[in-house]
Protein backbone atom coordinates (compact mmCIF):
# COMPACT_ATOMS: atom_id res chain seq x y z
CA UNK A 1 0.00 0.00 0.00
CA UNK A 2 1.37 3.66 -1.18
CA UNK A 3 2.36 5.99 2.11
CA UNK A 4 2.19 9.72 0.85
CA UNK A 5 4.09 12.16 2.47
CA UNK A 6 2.70 14.14 5.28
CA UNK A 7 3.26 17.72 4.69
CA UNK A 8 0.89 19.09 7.72
CA UNK A 9 3.05 17.22 10.07
CA UNK A 10 6.63 18.33 9.39
CA UNK A 11 7.93 15.49 8.58
CA UNK A 12 11.25 15.62 7.01
CA UNK A 13 11.38 14.50 2.86
CA UNK A 14 13.37 11.18 2.17
CA UNK A 15 16.13 10.15 -0.02
CA UNK A 16 14.09 8.04 -2.34
CA UNK A 17 10.07 8.50 -3.14
CA UNK A 18 7.98 9.10 -6.20
CA UNK A 19 6.79 12.67 -7.01
CA UNK A 20 3.98 12.57 -8.96
CA UNK A 21 2.38 16.00 -10.63
CA UNK A 22 -1.28 17.12 -11.97
CA UNK A 23 -2.01 20.20 -13.80
CA UNK A 24 -4.78 21.79 -16.26
CA UNK A 25 -2.56 24.79 -17.05
CA UNK A 26 -0.92 24.35 -20.59
CA UNK A 27 1.73 26.54 -19.48
CA UNK A 28 2.46 24.08 -16.53
CA UNK A 29 2.03 21.29 -18.36
CA UNK A 30 4.72 21.89 -20.87
CA UNK A 31 6.87 22.77 -18.37
CA UNK A 32 6.11 19.57 -16.50
CA UNK A 33 6.89 17.62 -19.75
CA UNK A 34 10.15 19.36 -20.46
CA UNK A 35 11.26 19.21 -16.41
CA UNK A 36 10.48 15.37 -15.50
CA UNK A 37 10.19 13.72 -19.72
CA UNK A 38 7.66 11.09 -18.01
CA UNK A 39 3.83 11.22 -18.14
CA UNK A 40 1.11 9.01 -18.37
CA UNK A 41 -2.54 9.05 -18.03
CA UNK A 42 -4.42 8.35 -14.70
CA UNK A 43 -7.37 8.58 -12.75
CA UNK A 44 -7.03 11.99 -12.13
CA UNK A 45 -5.83 12.50 -15.71
CA UNK A 46 -2.15 13.16 -17.02
CA UNK A 47 0.17 12.67 -14.74
CA UNK A 48 4.26 13.73 -14.64
CA UNK A 49 5.90 12.09 -12.77
CA UNK A 50 10.17 11.37 -11.08
CA UNK A 51 10.96 8.54 -9.03
CA UNK A 52 14.12 9.59 -6.99
CA UNK A 53 16.80 7.38 -5.31
CA UNK A 54 18.56 10.40 -4.16
CA UNK A 55 17.62 14.03 -2.70
CA UNK A 56 19.62 16.09 -5.32
CA UNK A 57 17.00 15.26 -8.42
CA UNK A 58 14.20 15.48 -6.60
CA UNK A 59 15.76 19.02 -5.25
CA UNK A 60 16.47 20.41 -8.40
CA UNK A 61 12.75 19.48 -9.79
CA UNK A 62 11.79 21.53 -7.14
CA UNK A 63 14.27 24.47 -7.54
CA UNK A 64 13.36 24.59 -11.04
CA UNK A 65 9.47 24.51 -10.51
CA UNK A 66 10.06 27.51 -7.96
CA UNK A 67 12.14 29.76 -10.31
CA UNK A 68 10.20 29.44 -13.22
CA UNK A 69 6.53 28.98 -12.23
CA UNK A 70 4.53 32.03 -11.59
CA UNK A 71 1.92 32.34 -9.62
CA UNK A 72 -0.83 31.23 -11.08
CA UNK A 73 0.59 28.29 -12.73
CA UNK A 74 1.59 27.55 -8.65
CA UNK A 75 -1.93 26.91 -7.68
CA UNK A 76 -3.16 25.01 -10.62
CA UNK A 77 -0.47 22.58 -10.16
CA UNK A 78 -0.53 19.21 -7.45
CA UNK A 79 1.79 17.25 -6.27
CA UNK A 80 2.08 14.41 -4.23
CA UNK A 81 5.03 12.48 -2.76
CA UNK A 82 4.37 8.43 -2.61
CA UNK A 83 6.78 6.21 -0.41
CA UNK A 84 6.73 2.56 -0.43
CA UNK A 85 6.72 2.27 3.24
CA UNK A 86 6.30 4.20 6.21
CA UNK A 87 9.54 5.45 8.12
CA UNK A 88 10.48 4.16 11.87
CA UNK A 89 8.49 5.29 14.31
CA UNK A 90 6.71 7.78 11.60
CA UNK A 91 3.21 7.42 13.95
CA UNK A 92 2.38 10.50 15.79
CA UNK A 93 6.26 11.98 15.89
CA UNK A 94 6.30 15.59 14.52
CA UNK A 95 2.19 16.09 14.04
CA UNK A 96 1.52 19.49 15.07
CA UNK A 97 -2.41 19.17 14.46
CA UNK A 98 -4.87 16.52 13.10
CA UNK A 99 -4.05 15.01 9.63
CA UNK A 100 -5.55 16.85 7.12
CA UNK A 101 -3.26 15.68 3.96
CA UNK A 102 -6.42 14.59 1.41
CA UNK A 103 -6.48 11.12 1.36
CA UNK A 104 -5.41 10.56 -2.13
CA UNK A 105 -2.34 12.55 -0.99
CA UNK A 106 -2.50 15.46 -3.43
CA UNK A 107 -1.82 19.10 -2.11
CA UNK A 108 -0.89 22.23 -3.81
CA UNK A 109 2.51 22.17 -5.14
CA UNK A 110 3.55 24.95 -3.12
CA UNK A 111 3.86 23.54 -0.45
CA UNK A 112 7.24 22.73 -1.21
CA UNK A 113 8.39 26.06 -2.07
CA UNK A 114 10.12 28.24 0.42
CA UNK A 115 12.01 31.35 1.16
CA UNK A 116 14.75 32.53 3.28
CA UNK A 117 15.38 36.04 3.07
CA UNK A 118 17.14 36.42 -0.23
CA UNK A 119 17.01 33.17 -2.26
CA UNK A 120 14.68 29.97 -2.27
CA UNK A 121 15.48 27.31 0.40
CA UNK A 122 16.00 24.51 -2.35
CA UNK A 123 18.78 26.68 -4.31
CA UNK A 124 19.88 27.02 -1.24
CA UNK A 125 20.55 23.33 -0.21
CA UNK A 126 20.97 21.89 -3.82
CA UNK A 127 24.11 24.01 -4.79
CA UNK A 128 25.56 24.35 -1.24
CA UNK A 129 25.62 28.25 -1.02
CA UNK A 130 26.90 27.83 2.54
CA UNK A 131 29.45 27.05 4.44
CA UNK A 132 30.76 25.99 7.63
CA UNK A 133 32.64 28.55 10.33
CA UNK A 134 34.50 27.55 13.53
CA UNK A 135 34.99 28.82 16.95
CA UNK A 136 37.27 27.51 19.59
CA UNK A 137 36.33 25.64 22.24
CA UNK A 138 38.86 26.14 25.39
CA UNK A 139 39.13 24.90 28.66
CA UNK A 140 39.86 27.85 31.88
CA UNK A 141 43.43 28.44 31.33
CA UNK A 142 42.65 29.13 27.50
CA UNK A 143 43.77 26.27 26.09
CA UNK A 144 42.04 25.16 22.86
CA UNK A 145 40.44 21.68 23.18
CA UNK A 146 38.20 21.74 19.64
CA UNK A 147 35.89 23.65 17.54
CA UNK A 148 32.33 24.04 17.37
CA UNK A 149 31.24 24.24 13.59
CA UNK A 150 28.50 27.28 12.47
CA UNK A 151 26.91 27.20 9.03
CA UNK A 152 27.37 30.83 7.26
CA UNK A 153 26.38 31.91 4.23
CA UNK A 154 29.47 31.84 1.30
CA UNK A 155 30.86 35.36 1.00
CA UNK A 156 29.81 36.10 -2.14
CA UNK A 157 26.45 34.82 -1.79
CA UNK A 158 23.38 37.05 -0.09
CA UNK A 159 23.68 36.93 3.73
CA UNK A 160 20.97 34.23 5.81
CA UNK A 161 20.40 33.79 8.94
CA UNK A 162 20.91 30.04 9.74
CA UNK A 163 18.24 29.58 12.35
CA UNK A 164 15.36 31.34 9.89
CA UNK A 165 16.94 28.94 6.86
CA UNK A 166 16.59 25.78 9.03
CA UNK A 167 12.93 26.95 9.81
CA UNK A 168 12.15 27.54 6.14
CA UNK A 169 13.57 24.49 5.39
CA UNK A 170 11.46 22.55 7.75
CA UNK A 171 7.98 24.17 6.79
CA UNK A 172 9.14 22.05 3.65
CA UNK A 173 10.33 19.01 5.16
CA UNK A 174 13.41 20.26 3.66
CA UNK A 175 15.26 20.46 6.64
CA UNK A 176 16.36 16.32 6.11
CA UNK A 177 18.14 17.05 2.99
CA UNK A 178 19.68 20.55 4.99
CA UNK A 179 20.66 18.92 8.17
CA UNK A 180 22.69 16.50 6.21
CA UNK A 181 24.38 18.98 3.99
CA UNK A 182 25.43 21.09 7.08
CA UNK A 183 26.73 18.35 9.04
CA UNK A 184 29.32 17.24 5.63
CA UNK A 185 30.27 20.88 5.58
CA UNK A 186 31.35 20.72 8.97
CA UNK A 187 32.94 17.56 8.52
CA UNK A 188 34.99 18.67 4.94
CA UNK A 189 35.85 22.13 7.37
CA UNK A 190 36.61 20.02 10.01
CA UNK A 191 39.18 17.45 7.99
CA UNK A 192 40.97 20.28 6.34
CA UNK A 193 42.03 22.41 9.45
CA UNK A 194 42.08 20.53 12.31
CA UNK A 195 44.59 17.74 13.96
CA UNK A 196 43.36 14.34 15.19
CA UNK A 197 42.34 15.01 19.36
CA UNK A 198 40.99 18.13 19.13
CA UNK A 199 37.04 18.09 19.36
CA UNK A 200 34.96 19.11 16.41
CA UNK A 201 31.03 19.77 17.17
CA UNK A 202 28.77 19.57 14.84
CA UNK A 203 25.36 20.63 15.14
CA UNK A 204 22.18 18.44 14.17
CA UNK A 205 18.31 18.12 14.45
CA UNK A 206 17.40 14.76 15.45
CA UNK A 207 13.74 15.72 13.56
CA UNK A 208 15.23 15.64 10.23
CA UNK A 209 16.43 12.08 10.91
CA UNK A 210 12.96 9.64 9.54
CA UNK A 211 14.96 6.52 9.70
CA UNK A 212 17.78 6.90 11.97
CA UNK A 213 19.32 3.76 10.83
CA UNK A 214 20.17 4.45 7.58
CA UNK A 215 19.98 8.63 7.83
CA UNK A 216 23.29 8.60 9.59
CA UNK A 217 25.18 5.80 7.69
CA UNK A 218 25.98 8.85 5.39
CA UNK A 219 27.84 10.90 7.97
CA UNK A 220 29.64 7.87 9.70
CA UNK A 221 30.43 7.13 6.63
CA UNK A 222 31.81 10.68 5.74
CA UNK A 223 34.08 11.08 8.44
CA UNK A 224 35.44 7.77 7.51
CA UNK A 225 36.34 8.37 4.00
CA UNK A 226 38.06 11.93 5.33
CA UNK A 227 40.59 9.47 7.06
CA UNK A 228 39.47 11.09 10.55
CA UNK A 229 38.55 9.16 13.97
CA UNK A 230 34.86 9.50 15.01
CA UNK A 231 36.00 9.40 19.09
CA UNK A 232 36.79 13.03 18.00
CA UNK A 233 33.13 14.46 16.94
CA UNK A 234 30.98 15.48 19.22
CA UNK A 235 27.22 15.79 17.74
CA UNK A 236 25.17 18.96 19.60
CA UNK A 237 21.44 18.86 19.21
CA UNK A 238 19.86 22.28 17.92
CA UNK A 239 18.58 23.98 20.95
CA UNK A 240 15.19 24.41 18.98
CA UNK A 241 14.42 20.51 19.29
CA UNK A 242 11.35 19.89 20.49
CA UNK A 243 11.33 16.59 22.27
CA UNK A 244 7.84 14.79 21.67
CA UNK A 245 9.85 11.19 21.28
CA UNK A 246 12.20 10.63 23.63
CA UNK A 247 12.03 7.16 21.90
CA UNK A 248 13.69 8.87 18.99
CA UNK A 249 16.31 10.54 20.56
CA UNK A 250 17.51 7.47 22.60
CA UNK A 251 17.52 5.79 19.25
CA UNK A 252 19.51 8.03 17.56
CA UNK A 253 21.76 8.72 20.39
CA UNK A 254 22.01 5.15 20.88
CA UNK A 255 23.35 5.23 17.31
CA UNK A 256 26.30 7.66 17.54
CA UNK A 257 27.58 6.37 20.23
CA UNK A 258 27.74 2.71 18.73
CA UNK A 259 30.27 4.63 16.27
CA UNK A 260 31.83 6.36 19.20
CA UNK A 261 31.01 10.04 18.60
CA UNK A 262 29.71 12.09 21.78
CA UNK A 263 26.75 13.75 22.38
CA UNK A 264 25.56 17.20 23.10
CA UNK A 265 22.35 19.23 24.46
CA UNK A 266 21.68 22.42 26.39
CA UNK A 267 21.24 22.51 29.80
CA UNK A 268 17.90 21.37 31.22
CA UNK A 269 15.06 23.46 31.84
CA UNK A 270 16.19 25.72 28.68
CA UNK A 271 14.34 25.41 25.70
CA UNK A 272 11.98 22.02 25.42
CA UNK A 273 14.95 20.06 27.00
CA UNK A 274 13.57 18.44 30.70
CA UNK A 275 15.55 17.25 33.57
CA UNK A 276 13.84 13.97 32.92
CA UNK A 277 15.23 13.86 29.33
CA UNK A 278 18.61 15.20 30.37
CA UNK A 279 19.22 12.19 32.89
CA UNK A 280 17.78 9.15 30.12
CA UNK A 281 19.82 10.62 27.08
CA UNK A 282 23.19 11.45 29.64
CA UNK A 283 24.67 13.74 27.15
CA UNK A 284 27.97 13.48 27.20
CA UNK A 285 28.65 17.54 27.14
CA UNK A 286 26.08 19.98 28.44
CA UNK A 287 25.76 23.71 27.28
CA UNK A 288 25.32 26.08 29.44
CA UNK A 289 23.40 29.26 27.33
CA UNK A 290 24.34 32.56 26.55
CA UNK A 291 21.81 33.77 28.90
CA UNK A 292 23.32 32.36 31.94
CA UNK A 293 26.66 33.76 31.42
CA UNK A 294 26.67 37.59 30.55
CA UNK A 295 26.69 39.45 33.96
CA UNK A 296 27.07 36.13 36.17
CA UNK A 297 30.02 37.53 37.84
CA UNK A 298 27.77 39.87 39.56
CA UNK A 299 23.91 37.96 39.41
CA UNK A 300 23.07 35.96 41.96
CA UNK A 301 20.07 34.22 40.03
CA UNK A 302 23.04 33.34 37.37
CA UNK A 303 25.26 31.59 39.59
CA UNK A 304 22.21 29.64 41.24
CA UNK A 305 21.49 28.21 38.16
CA UNK A 306 25.16 27.69 36.96
CA UNK A 307 25.79 25.69 39.74
CA UNK A 308 22.42 23.76 40.00
CA UNK A 309 23.99 22.95 36.08
CA UNK A 310 27.12 21.87 37.06
CA UNK A 311 25.36 19.32 39.87
CA UNK A 312 22.95 18.24 37.61
CA UNK A 313 25.41 16.80 35.14
CA UNK A 314 27.74 15.64 37.31
CA UNK A 315 24.84 12.99 37.97
CA UNK A 316 25.62 11.53 35.00
CA UNK A 317 29.55 12.51 33.82
CA UNK A 318 28.24 15.13 31.74
CA UNK A 319 30.93 17.92 30.78
CA UNK A 320 29.29 21.53 31.30
CA UNK A 321 30.55 24.03 28.75
CA UNK A 322 29.55 27.76 28.86
CA UNK A 323 28.24 29.27 26.04
CA UNK A 324 29.16 33.27 24.89
CA UNK A 325 31.80 34.26 27.24
CA UNK A 326 32.78 37.77 26.12
CA UNK A 327 33.81 39.63 29.53
CA UNK A 328 36.92 38.49 31.41
CA UNK A 329 34.73 38.42 34.84
CA UNK A 330 32.50 36.13 33.49
CA UNK A 331 35.52 34.05 32.46
CA UNK A 332 37.14 34.71 35.88
CA UNK A 333 33.76 33.92 38.19
CA UNK A 334 33.44 30.78 35.71
CA UNK A 335 36.78 29.31 35.89
CA UNK A 336 36.69 29.34 40.12
CA UNK A 337 33.24 27.86 40.05
CA UNK A 338 34.26 24.41 37.98
CA UNK A 339 33.05 24.90 35.07
CA UNK A 340 35.51 22.61 32.77
CA UNK A 341 35.01 24.77 29.33
CA UNK A 342 33.82 27.81 27.37
CA UNK A 343 33.46 29.30 24.55
CA UNK A 344 32.86 32.90 23.34
CA UNK A 345 34.45 35.96 21.24
CA UNK A 346 36.95 36.35 24.33
CA UNK A 347 38.16 33.73 23.18
CA UNK A 348 37.76 33.60 19.66
CA UNK A 349 34.83 34.51 16.96
CA UNK A 350 33.61 31.94 14.21
CA UNK A 351 36.20 31.56 11.52
CA UNK A 352 36.38 30.01 8.23
CA UNK A 353 39.88 28.79 9.00
CA UNK A 354 41.46 28.51 12.63
CA UNK A 355 42.74 32.01 14.08
CA UNK A 356 45.64 32.61 16.48
CA UNK A 357 44.30 33.04 20.05
CA UNK A 358 43.87 36.10 21.53
CA UNK A 359 46.93 37.49 23.60
CA UNK A 360 44.57 37.52 26.86
CA UNK A 361 44.59 33.47 26.97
Amino acid sequence: MPRYHQHNRRIPLRDAGLVEFASDDPGACELLEQLTGKSEEGEDGRVWKLEFDRSEPFLRLVNSLHRRLDKAQREAVRCRIVYSDPPEGESGRGQDGPDEDAADGWLPVGFLFVDTEHDRAADLIVNRRFTSYMQPIVQPGGRRIGYEFLLRPLPEQPPFRPAKLFDAAREAGLHSYLDREARHSAIRLAANHTEPGIKKFVNFLPSSLYRPSECLMDTFRFIREYGMDPEDFVFEVVETERMDDLRHWLDIFELYRKEGIRLAMDDVGEKFATVEAMERLRPDYVKLDRQWIAGCHADADKQRHIDEVLDKASRFHGVVLAEGVEDEMDWQYLARSGVPLMQGYLFGIPSPVPLPAPVRV
